[in-house]
């Protein structure tokens, strides 16, 4: 991978759609410290301890850990719930900030994320009424072109197309 290149790869999606787990597989097909994730809920639950509000602190943070690993030349991959409303305009400017950006989000039923949910640790202490608190549905955000996932994506189709997609746009 180019280092003089930068690039910018979010994945969006409600809670227990796989995020995490994609971020993590993407991370591991590139060398070492060349790509960084940035979890907002590293940042925003264990870092920060605060809760998902409107111009909350967490926003401003995980932009700036962004900006400064995109000016370092790394691949950038920024992870979360990232809700299109309060998230959407930090996301639109680190897109303007690299000199590419690529955009994947979840698209899942709620049915869908339940079942998910169920599999996870986080089951046991995080109750379906609060999953269906947090749940949102599709919801873009404008003026990025992300890259729609449903339920039919397996998690080695959905790091296949991010691998691949990173690597087309440095040999562009």
């Amino acid at each position: 991978m180019d280092s003089t290149v930068n690039t910018l790869v979010t994945i969006r999606g409600n809670s227990a759609s796989g995020k995490s787990t994609v971020a993590k597989a993407v991370q591991q097909r590139f060398d070492h410290s060349r790509c960084v994730v940035v979890p907002q809920d590293v940042v925003r639950r264990q870092m920060l301890r605060e809760s998902d509000e409107p111009g909350a602190f967490n926003i401003t943070l995980i932009e700036q850990i962004a900006r400064t690993c995109l000016a370092s030349g790394r691949l950038v991959i920024v992870e979360g719930i990232l809700d299109a409303h309060r998230y959407g305009p930090m996301l639109q400017r680190l897109a303007a900030a690299a000199t590419r950006s690529l955009h994947y989000s979840f698209d899942l039923t709620f049915a869908e994320t339940l079942s998910r949910h169920a599999g996870r640790p986080q089951a046991a202490t995080i109750p379906e009424q609060m999953m269906a608190q947090w749940y949102h549905g599709w919801q873009p955000v404008a003026g990025l072109d992300e890259v729609r996932i449903d339920a039919t994506w397996t998690l080695e189709q959905i790091v296949d197309r991010i691998h691949r997609d990173v690597l087309a746009a440095h040999s562009s």
